[in-house]
């Protein structure tokens, strides 16, 4: 069964966009006139229960709840609930042009269509000394087509630690110094900046690329020195932190960024290549992206690539957390050594870890040990990470500088101390920094109590715990925007907005109103509403087709997501190769959902329908073929009445079946003929 879809649970909480916040209380089956529908029972304030057919979910989101709150249930035929949903969708809609606006901007701006010469390149691709994994291949592939384009490219890669990513970030890089063009890798950290220096010197060294560094390390002399390279291209690569954002910089001809790790830069450096690389190639690497850049992917705001599958010998880093024990932490130092192995020993207090590594080493006299952390100097940080390379030391006791690149085979073990305190992409990205190697590795999250975690504390080292399989990056991601439940979607807190309606809806609003913008619907993109169905029809899954009343939950909810016929028909397919050929009234369900797709893009707003009378109402901005139809009336004109508000049909069927069959024929023609 496919996972995406979140299933209601009796007592959650659920937001539904016409009435508010309620909770959900499971479904029922009800008939009226020989017709059957199942419904959702939704409590509100004062006990009242509101009914919701199965063909309006879409209406529903999940509304999560954090600890610490205490959610207020909406009172129903209040006007409360619709006023602030108008502020709301008006903040939404703002967001959303802001956002088309933003990367409209990189759309319109014409960057530079790179050619691969096939040669030089497969050349290039031999020297790789690992074989390439099958999501490598996709991914490198992706990564080319969109640099071969006259815009702009601004692709993420997602891929686990080790997982590649560096590579196809060489292999853009060889693409445009092939095209004449100069590359820009900006890194979070000083160490990270010298790993992919050295990395990107050893994979170059047979061709005559000049590679530079620039960090807070780089003396004045040298930073003057590559400033001048750069403006007369004797920099072909420049690799280095937020420095290499600074508006003194004037490059040649600037053709690639690449961001690694992305979120670990702030706000402000993420506006600032906003507004330095409009026109410029950006390729971002990430082992798990923070929310907001998980939204904006989900938005169909930027291209993401995932690289989920492992390289082969790889094995998943086995994961624990404990309540913190001196004796515990003693005894899985002892073991990693013994096996020859080495020990990160993260704790991230810089001004407390001397004491701590005085202790570990009463504790573990046995142990060789070292301190390593980012307010030493740079030449005195440098020497402790080469003399633990060269295994002089069993235990490096450092702060969070080793989330980021680097990359120490020996290493098998990391124990973090007040791991309740990291969120999820910090604790993932800080796992993978043992397990390189086909050895087993592991890692320790150390708390020091289990009673006092918070509720959001608890899920995020669950998460963690129940994603211990290698390639689970971005499934991390998605549970970690779930738990947060809200994100900086624009770079400014929308939080007020998002905690008081939930994440889910407001995603989904601001999908809409996207979507809308995008084809320049610029009537109804304010909210969630859709096509009203009234046909008088039994539409539903019924209990001997489908017994199990989850299932069949998932499956409504699962077609009410549907915004196309294709995706319609393959679900369809897929509900008969399990459970076999469609009931009537199940037949009847998808027919309807065919009504309220090909509607929903006629922009109407409702379609009422009995034995003999119908009539179909619309919102503003009908997208119908007006000319057409009035020559299809005039054919039959006993059969047609049409009034400002509404078009009336007058006919008789021989069952309700065929009746619903003739509007989705109608529609479907009319759909065909509509308004451009």
């Amino acid at each position: 069964m496919e996972t995406n879809i979140k299933i209601f649970q009796k007592n959650q909480t659920i937001i539904h966009y016409k009435y508010g916040i309620g909770r959900y209380k499971g479904m029922c089956l009800i008939k009226n006139n020989n017709k059957e529908m199942e419904f959702l029972i939704i409590m509100y304030a004062n006990q009242t229960k509101l009914y919701v057919p199965i063909t309006s979910l879409s209406l529903i989101s999940i509304y999560p709840e954090f600890s610490g709150t205490v959610t207020s249930l909406n009172t129903l035929g209040q006007e409360i609930w619709n006023k602030e949903k108008k502020k709301f969708t008006k903040k939404i809609y703002d967001i959303a042009l802001q956002l088309i606006n933003t990367y409209a901007k990189r759309k319109v701006q014409l960057g530079f269509s790179f050619k691969k010469n096939k040669i030089q390149y497969k050349k290039f691709c031999k020297y790789f000394p690992y074989k390439e994994t099958k999501d490598q291949k996709k991914v490198i592939q992706e990564v080319l087509k969109d640099m071969s384009k006259k815009e702009a490219m601004d692709r993420l890669i997602c891929g686990d630690v080790g997982f590649g990513k560096t590579e196809i970030a060489m292999r853009a890089s060889f693409i445009a110094i092939n095209n004449k063009k100069q590359v820009a890798i900006l890194v979070p950290t000083t160490l990270l900046a010298q790993q992919h220096f050295k990395n990107f010197k050893k994979r170059f060294n047979t061709y005559s690329t000049k590679i530079k560094i620039l960090t807070r390390f780089t003396k004045k002399k040298e930073i003057k020195k590559i400033l001048e390279q750069l403006q007369t291209k004797k920099i072909d690569i420049l690799i280095g932190t937020h420095k290499i954002l600074s508006h003194n910089i004037i490059w040649k001809n600037l053709g690639l960024l690449v961001v690694d790790e992305e979120h670990r830069f702030g706000v402000s450096h993420k506006e600032m290549i906003k507004k330095l690389y409009v026109n410029i190639d950006i390729l971002t690497l990430t082992a798990t992206p923070i929310p907001r850049t998980l939204s904006l992917t989900t938005l169909g705001l930027r291209n993401v690539s995932i690289i989920a599958k492992p390289p082969k010998k790889r094995i998943p880093i086995k994961t624990f957390i404990k309540k913190y024990d001196v004796l515990t932490i003693r005894k899985i130092i002892l073991k990693a050594i013994k096996k020859k192995g080495q020990i990160y020993y993260l704790y991230n207090k810089v001004k407390d870890i001397e004491n701590k590594t005085i202790k570990l080493k009463k504790l573990i006299p046995e142990a060789k040990i070292c301190i390593g952390h980012g307010q030493m100097s740079g030449q005195k940080l440098k020497t402790v990470m080469k003399d633990f390379i060269l295994y002089k030391f069993d235990v490096l006791v450092c702060t969070t500088i080793i989330d980021t690149g680097i990359d120490i085979s020996n290493v098998n073990t990391i124990i973090i101390e007040n791991a309740d305190k990291f969120g999820i992409s910090q604790l993932h990205q800080l796992r993978g920094r043992v397990g390189r190697t086909s050895h087993q590795a592991y890692a320790w999250f150390f708390v020091n109590s289990y009673k006092k975690l918070t509720k959001n504390s608890k899920k995020r080292l669950n998460a963690l715990i129940e994603s211990q399989f290698l390639g689970s990056g971005f499934k991390l991601s998605i549970k970690d925007s779930e738990i947060r439940g809200t994100g900086e979607i624009l770079g400014t807190s929308q939080s007020g907005h998002i905690e008081k309606f939930g994440i889910n809806l407001y995603k989904k609003l601001l999908q809409n109103a996207i979507e809308n913008l995008k084809k320049n619907d610029l009537f109804h993109n304010f909210s969630l509403e859709t096509i009203d169905l009234d046909l008088n029809i039994s539409a539903l899954f019924p209990k001997n087709y489908i017994q199990n009343i989850h299932i069949r939950l998932f499956y409504y909810q699962k077609i009410s997501e549907i915004k196309n016929l294709k995706e319609l028909k393959k679900l369809k397919k897929n509900i008969c190769n399990i459970y076999g050929i469609l009931p009537i009234f199940a037949n009847n369900l998808f027919v309807l959902e065919k009504i309220r797709i090909i509607g929903s893009n006629l922009n109407i707003k409702k379609i009422y329908s009995r034995s003999k009378l119908g009539y179909i109402t619309f919102f503003q901005n009908p997208k119908i073929n007006f000319s057409w139809l009035s020559k299809e009336i005039l054919k039959n004109p006993l059969k047609w009445k049409i009034t400002p508000e509404k078009i009336y049909f007058y006919r008789q069927f021989e069952n309700d079946e065929k009746r619903i069959f003739w509007y989705y024929k109608w529609l479907k023609k009319v759909y065909l003929l509509r308004k451009i």
